[in-house]
């Protein structure tokens, strides 16, 4: 009795299917887990600006004030997400699952920036980045976004919160959304992408989940630029987005000497986008 069994060129055929099926598919199951992943960020985000909503409710509608270690003062930043952590009282709500990086540079920065004087312990004890960032404005150089300008004394450096009374319109201002910054945790474009290789694709393919002041969320197209010294600048693809990060987008903004939305039109005049 003779056994029947598949020829080569069937066995041959059947790998090519096979084969031909998995490079259609794998991308499909890949860009399935980042839409899942970009969901789950756009989960926290929102949970984190409803945070910002309460937190503003508290302190007298005054957004967060940032304090950073100046002089003889070694202790570690205070930072926004420690101050609207009580609201959520879980960490894992600041981390994106795209960002999990936790080394950045050769001075051993692994994230641990804003320490808690209460117990005496760091705030973020994860090996990872927090994934978020608030908005100083377009720029760190700025004074139109959530804080004002730096001002310094002896022990700190600080950047002030800012009455709601003065954000002309809290519905269209972010408060935060997905950065790579470290370790001051912003959403200013000459920071949002600093770790990134020029060219290379954005997080969650430049859908970037932003939280508004009023506390909703939503994704906005993000796109990899560089300035002219060659550093890469993180825009919005539109720059009518990017006069959200402004308090008022027609007020001079006096640290930079023009209003808002002039010194937005000048940044894009002066980036190449690469995507």
């Amino acid at each position: 009795m003779k056994r029947k069994g598949f020829t080569l060129i069937e066995l041959l055929v059947v790998i090519a299917i096979i084969a031909i099926l998995a490079a259609i598919l794998f991308p499909v199951f890949a860009q399935a887990r980042e839409d899942a992943r970009r969901t789950v960020c756009l989960s926290n985000v929102k949970q984190v600006g409803l945070a910002m909503a309460m937190y503003v409710q508290d302190y007298d509608e005054q957004t967060p004030t940032i304090l950073g270690p100046r002089g003889s003062n070694k202790s570690y930043q205070i930072d926004w997400y420690v101050q609207l952590y009580p609201y959520v009282k879980n960490m894992q709500m600041f981390f994106c699952p795209d960002r999990t990086e936790y080394t950045l540079d050769n001075q051993g920065d692994t994230c641990n920036d804003s320490y808690d004087y209460a117990t005496g312990t760091r705030f973020n004890t994860e090996d990872r980045c927090v994934g978020y960032g608030y908005n100083w404005g377009i720029t760190s150089n700025t004074s139109s976004g959530l804080v004002y300008g730096r001002t310094n004394t002896s022990q700190w450096r600080v950047n002030a919160g800012k009455p709601l009374a003065a954000l002309n319109s809290p519905s269209e201002m972010f408060a935060f959304g997905d950065t790579g910054d470290s370790p001051r945790y912003t959403i200013c474009v000459n920071y949002n992408i600093q770790y990134y290789a020029i060219g290379s694709p954005l997080r969650h393919g430049g859908r970037f989940n932003m939280a508004f002041v009023d506390g909703h969320a939503k994704s906005v197209l993000f796109k990899g630029a560089t300035w002219t010294d060659g550093s890469p600048f993180g825009l919005p693809a539109s720059q009518t987005d990017a006069d959200m990060y402004c308090d008022n987008p027609d007020s001079v903004d006096p640290n930079v000497g023009m209003t808002c939305r002039n010194f937005v039109s000048y940044i894009y005049q002066n980036s190449k986008f690469w995507n």
